[in-house]
């Protein structure tokens, strides 16, 4: 008797505990949302979507953004048609479905996103089941029911959405729709949403006109008296500038329409003036030809014997050629594709110039001539420091630094004269090659034979990568290694094909690579470019992109004399990036 009653209490407790947990897999029992805080999610999710709506029709009528204005969290877009849309950034993050739209045969429709992943986002549709284009202006609403779950209405149809595991999405918080908004140089709008994955929906400007100084209003520009000091400017649709000066102080200013820049030439009283103002505040006015005007002001200050300036003077001039302006490039770094552009200001022999901020490397100098323009470029960590200073540009030759790397070929004949001495065309080389060996191919049973150039090292690259399955998300393979230099902010860097590496071997004249007694004197000029490369020591053998069979490609190797010889493609070697300069 005592066992039955213990059996069935077990049987009791055992049905208890099976469907308390059933109730737990159908029910949420989560406590709801305070009910205010559920409205202004609600309020500020609709207001995302009803934005977004009229940003997609905006786009697909091919309108413009004709006013902007920025308030707290709030980017507020009045197009030229008259429509409005506020773009919210509050940075709300959490989980929670959002309203997006899909582009589909040059169409938006509305779409429900309920997570991160591919199948994550799905097309709403009516109770017709069809898809909803966001032309037509009818507008989702996000709703949360009396359950506490989110619910998305469409044209009075209501559907409760599911989360990514398909259960009921509990209504706990709201996330963002809109995740950041940037402007170009013409105040084009880009405004990019939390959909997944993250869009990108991009606004013109109506009649963009900007006008924008890489200077705060509150940095105060210090000009030794009597001099001039270039500041450079970016533009769009400016006519003329007007100025408000401080007494003695003067101001000329060019603009560049084709380069969207200008520059000013802001020169200091010299003290000697009957009136003049130590200090004050230029005032620059930009007019358009519409009428507009945009105003910037610039700090300044005269101090007497205060430099804070860089001054350049050239040497190793061609004979017959005489400088008569310099615009100086700085980049971020070597590799960098962002760049700054400084016009400096003649005086007698030398150039001077403002050193950019975050923008240390000099990477070239275009000059003016009375016999045309031309570019110098400078070997990598080639810095300006405020005072004086002389730099050379003496004309580029064989192993020359120049465009990202060393000359190993020109195809004028040398020497030339004039600005011609400059405006040279060729091939270099990139001071690096990979620390470790690397394989050609990962097998030897593919005969890339569009790589059979002895010449095209760019085709043979080309058709390796194509071989290989296209570039890949790492360096595994020697020519992958080559598509991914970027030195002098260049992108089309190949493997040499065999002529290359006899280009490169030929360079050093009369030093030779493959000489035991010469190649310390060549190690350590690469080296003064920044190189890695040690001839005879670390680095041997060098693979080409020039292919021969399934097995084998072509390979140079310092250590034998010719150095030209062949290697298994899925051997491991290094190899030398080239690119072609104009």
């Amino acid at each position: 008797m005592q066992k039955q009653k213990l059996f069935f209490g077990l049987v009791c407790i055992g049905i208890f505990f099976l469907f308390s947990q059933c109730k737990k897999e159908t029910e949420n029992n989560e406590p709801l949302p305070p009910l205010g805080d559920a409205e202004t999610w609600v309020t500020l999710a609709n207001e995302d979507i009803q934005s977004l709506g009229h940003i997609v029709r905006a786009i697909q009528s091919e309108d413009a953004v004709e006013h902007i204005r920025i308030e707290d969290e709030l980017v507020h877009l009045e197009m030229h048609n008259g429509s409005k849309a506020q773009v919210r950034l509050d940075y709300a993050n959490y989980p929670s479905p959002l309203v997006g739209a899909h582009l589909i045969d040059d169409d938006y429709y509305w779409t429900i996103i309920n997570g991160t992943g591919t199948s994550a986002t799905r097309l709403i549709k009516d109770k017709d089941r069809k898809n909803q284009n966001i032309e037509d202006e009818a507008v989702p609403k996000m709703l949360v029911n009396n359950t506490g779950n989110w619910v998305v209405e469409m044209k009075g149809l209501q559907e409760e959405i599911a989360d990514a595991d398909g259960k009921p999405f509990r209504a706990i918080g709201r996330k963002s729709l809109f995740n950041s908004v940037s402007f170009d140089i013409d105040s084009n709008v880009t405004i990019v949403t939390n959909e997944s994955p993250n869009r990108s929906y991009v606004l013109p400007k109506y009649r963009p006109f900007t006008l924008v100084f890489d200077r705060a209003e509150t940095d105060v520009l210090t000009i030794a008296s009597g001099f001039a000091i270039a500041v450079d400017f970016r533009q769009v649709g400016v006519e003329e500038l007007e100025f408000d000066l401080p007494a003695a102080w003067s101001v000329t200013y060019e603009l560049n329409v084709a380069q969207k820049s200008g520059v000013l030439q802001i020169t200091s009283p010299t003290g000697m003036e009957t009136e003049f103002d130590e200090e004050g505040v230029i005032t620059i006015r930009a007019k358009d030809q519409y009428g507009r005007q945009l105003e910037r002001k610039i700090p300044v200050k005269v101090e007497v014997g205060v430099v804070n300036y860089a001054s350049v003077t050239f040497t190793d001039i061609v004979a017959g050629v005489e400088l008569t302006g310099a615009i100086f490039t700085f980049a971020e770094n070597l590799t960098s594709t962002n760049v700054r552009d400084v016009t400096a200001i003649k005086a007698g022999d030398t150039f001077r110039l403002m050193i950019p901020e975050g923008f240390p490397d000099l990477r070239k100098v275009t000059f003016t001539t009375a016999a045309g323009n031309f570019d110098y470029y400078f070997k990598p960590n080639t810095y300006l420091s405020i005072g004086e200073q002389n730099l050379s540009i003496a004309p580029p030759v064989l192993t020359s630094y120049w465009q990202g790397g060393i000359i190993v070929h020109i195809h004028e004949t040398l020497p030339l004269s004039g600005i011609a001495s400059y405006k040279i065309t060729g091939k270099v080389v990139h001071v690096q090659s990979p620390e470790a060996n690397i394989n050609w191919f990962p097998n030897g049973n593919v005969n890339v034979t569009a790589a059979s150039s002895d010449t095209d090292g760019a085709a043979n690259t080309a058709a390796i990568i194509s071989a290989l399955g296209g570039p890949g998300t790492s360096a595994n393979y020697i020519a992958r290694w080559a598509i991914r230099v970027r030195d002098g902010g260049y992108s089309d860097w190949y493997l040499g094909a065999l002529r290359d590496y006899e280009y490169f071997h030929q360079a050093w004249a009369p030093l030779v690579p493959n000489n035991a007694s010469h190649v310390a004197t060549i190690n350590q000029k690469i080296s003064g470019f920044g190189g890695n490369i040690k001839l005879q020591d670390t680095h041997n053998l060098f693979w080409t992109s020039t292919n021969i069979s399934t097995t084998h490609a072509k390979a140079y190797d310092v250590r034998y004399n010719p150095p030209y010889t062949t290697g298994q493609k899925v051997y491991g070697a290094r190899g030398l990036a080239f690119r072609d300069f104009q």
